[in-house]
């Protein structure tokens, strides 16, 4: 079991990917920013965690409908975005329909599991609480994997605990090992800090840590309940939860009423998760059935259409606009200038189809530009390298800046231009073919600029109305940068 795990040709990626997302542990604005980039390289979780933010449970507290992820992650919060993108990872993994069914229903207990240990821990710091909540989730992913790697095994495990046998006594007679020792080895594979993988884990817990031992308390009772709630409502799923929640009033610090209100926050929390993972489609608002058929108008986010020759997105004005709407929407709830720019660049990138894209600032009281924020393809590292001196002789872009010119370059590999980029943007920006570079003027000051590009040349100059819908996200980001600090 254990060398096949090893083994399989998918596990690595999936591997990396978890321990990537685990990394993200605050949801200041690079955490915000990294793990958009993660949801943007992937299409599906793009359009699942879009889905999510769109979902009655999240548009009747917030109204307008959500395009990008940068403002999804606001609307439905960083920790929730990150679990989903955490169980999502598995999905893709699963051609077979007999095996994504199973696969569903262990994502489903894990979320339900890591929801109820959120709304168990509403009391510790938000640092504890998330890492409470991934505990919870990684402590079911040894069945994930089985579902995976031996789904034979798995059906066999399954029926033994429907006819009676303990999971634990299943998993042993199966297996040949517990699937806490599966757990164990895989989140070491993977590379998961072992604080939380022996929080996930259950059973460690370290002679006078308070905390570890109220940590780990939480997750197994978070364990124990989503087990329960599995079964389908009636008698029996009552009596199971109800043991539960004997067992949490004998131990104190919980009332009746405090259990019921965190199993109902989990399962509001749970609802449109279901939805998302059995691929239906969100339900009506339910005072939406009382108004006359077909008068109501369409809020759906536009799809991306068809791609050009340059990777621009045939409706791109209208994806565009559809998107400001989630800027406008963040400036007026003032949401924070972080998450403001993060959305400005990635309605820029997404609606238009920028292979990259960047927004730098200039660092107060210097002459010194620095890149910020980044979407598409290019590193952490290579955007380090993006450094304008606006006082620096012989650089176009410092040039074009203090100018307050906007530019198009359709072609570097023409000659007269490709002899006079800067040595930062080559650095940076290797692959890139045609750029537009955006100044941002604020009371005569240049104070932020906006650099955009393809892998390919630009056939014709950019049109009228594009260059329009440029320059108003250039004006959103300028007062937004006025007015909220």
């Amino acid at each position: 079991m254990l060398d096949a795990i090893r083994k399989h040709p998918q596990l690595p990626g999936l591997g990396a990917a978890i321990a990537r997302i685990v990394a993200m542990v605050d949801a200041d604005g690079e955490s915000i920013q990294e793990l958009r980039d993660f949801i943007l390289a992937d299409v599906h979780l793009t359009q699942r965690i879009l889905g999510l933010a769109n979902s009655v449970v999240y548009k009747r507290s917030y109204g307008s409908v959500t395009t990008t992820v940068t403002r999804a992650i606001m609307v439905v919060g960083f920790e929730q975005v990150k679990l989903v993108a955490l169980a999502m990872v598995f999905v893709e993994q699963i051609p077979q329909k007999d095996r994504a069914a199973a696969l569903r229903a262990e994502l489903m207990q894990a979320l339900q599991c890591s929801l109820l240990a959120r709304a168990m821990s509403r009391q510790l710091s938000p640092e504890a609480k998330e890492r409470v909540a991934i505990a919870a989730l990684l402590g079911n992913v040894a069945k994930l994997l089985l579902v995976l790697i031996d789904f034979d095994r798995y059906q066999t495990m399954i029926a033994r605990v429907r006819a009676g046998s303990t999971e634990a006594s299943a998993a042993q007679d199966v297996l040949g090992m517990s699937l806490r020792s599966l757990t164990k080895e895989v989140l070491s594979l993977w590379g998961i800090p072992d604080s939380l993988a022996l929080l996930s884990l259950g059973g460690q817990r370290v002679g006078g840590n308070e905390a570890a031992a109220r940590f780990e308390g939480i997750v197994t009772l978070a364990k124990t309940t989503a087990q329960h709630l599995r079964h389908a409502p009636g008698p029996e799923r009552e009596a199971l939860v109800a043991g539960v929640r004997e067992q949490c009033i004998a131990a104190g610090g919980v009332t009746a009423e405090g259990f019921d209100r965190w199993v109902a926050a989990a399962e509001e929390q749970m609802a449109p998760l279901r939805v998302m993972l059995e691929g239906q489609q969100p339900d009506a608002d339910a005072h939406a059935t009382e108004l006359p058929e077909g008068s109501i108008l369409a809020d759906a986010a536009p799809p991306v259409g068809a791609l050009d020759a340059v990777g621009k997105p045939a409706n791109s004005q209208e994806l565009v606009l559809a998107r400001l709407q989630d800027l406008t929407q963040l400036i007026a709830e003032r949401r924070g200038l972080s998450a403001i720019l993060l959305t400005a660049l990635e309605c820029l990138h997404s609606g238009f189809g920028y292979s990259r894209s960047v927004l730098l600032l200039r660092d107060a009281g210097t002459t010194k530009m620095r890149a910020r924020v980044w979407c598409g393809a290019i590193t952490a590292a290579e955007a380090r390298f993006l450094e304008i001196d606006l006082d620096a002789s012989g650089d176009f872009f410092a040039a074009a800046i203090r100018r307050g010119a906007d530019l198009q370059i359709r072609d570097t590999r023409a000659p007269q231009i490709a002899a006079r980029l800067p040595g930062y943007f080559l650095k940076a920006c290797a692959q890139t073919t045609s750029f537009i570079l955006l100044p941002i003027v604020s009371e005569n000051a240049a104070i932020a600029c906006i650099l955009v590009g393809r892998d390919v040349a630009e056939p014709e100059p950019i049109s009228a109305e594009d260059v329009r819908l440029l320059r108003t996200i250039r004006g959103q980001i300028v007062l937004a940068m006025k007015t909220i600090k």
